[in-house]
């Protein structure tokens, strides 16, 4: 494996990819990879809070172009940590540069849906980004367009979440049994501080000044929690 480039050998050997990646340089290649899920995640973001309603294309672009490799390190080493500190009740013999190899490298697929994201804004520009009210009605056409880039991401999403189980289990030196469970322990945990850090909010809004009755509405009315559901 030594001769193999990992950006092509992760997709079907994951665990000799990540296994040649952690003996050479657990580190390597991780800005960049920082920058593909962050950008990607920030477009989501981005769409499920419907910023194009306040600013242009370009604006919405550009402001995921420079925040991305940031945001994208932030979410590796959050998520890591917890993979890390939840894997040891799994007897995980990981440390946590291996882990957050594991991670960044499985979202090598998602650069396949930057093509997409490039395909559905050359299509519909900034109106992909307003809310689902404002976009329609669209063309038959456009509807089948994004069926199909939905199904696109759906398996683009199910291979990186296989290769990251594998690659994970090769870090941790266990079962794929115990990296799913590794997986979903982490998931309960970060659901469980995002839902205490939500009602805490909530209940300070409440508990502010009488102005905050508008402030809690706003809330209420679902763009928060839609950008707290893409980052899920």
């Amino acid at each position: 494996m030594s001769d193999k480039n990992p950006w092509l050998s992760i997709w079907c050997h994951p665990r000799e990819t990540i296994r040649q990646v952690i003996q050479e340089n657990p580190n390597r290649s991780l800005w960049v990879l920082s920058f593909i899920y962050g950008f990607l995640s920030l477009l989501n973001s981005f769409q499920a809070i419907s910023i194009g309603s306040m600013m242009g294309m370009w604006v919405v672009f550009l402001a995921a172009l420079v925040l991305s490799p940031f945001w994208g390190y932030a979410a590796f080493s959050i998520w890591s940590w917890v993979v890390y500190q939840v894997g040891k009740l799994f007897k995980g013999q990981g440390d946590f540069s291996g882990i957050r190899a594991a991670f960044a490298w499985s979202c090598v697929p998602l650069t396949v849906n930057l093509v997409f994201w490039f395909l559905m804004m050359l299509s519909f520009g900034v109106a992909f980004f307003f809310s689902p009210e404002e976009m329609y009605p669209i063309s038959n056409q456009k509807s089948a367009f994004l069926i199909l880039i939905l199904i696109g991401k759906v398996v683009i999403s199910i291979w990186s979440l296989v290769i990251y189980l594998n690659a994970l289990a090769e870090v941790q030196k266990f079962s794929i049994l115990r990296s799913i469970f590794s997986v979903i322990f982490s998931w309960v945990f970060i659901g469980a501080v995002l839902a205490l850090i939500w009602f805490s909010l909530m209940y300070l809004l409440q508990m502010g000044s009488p102005s905050s009755d508008l402030t809690f509405e706003f809330f209420q009315g679902g763009t928060t929690l839609e950008f707290l559901r893409a980052i899920l």
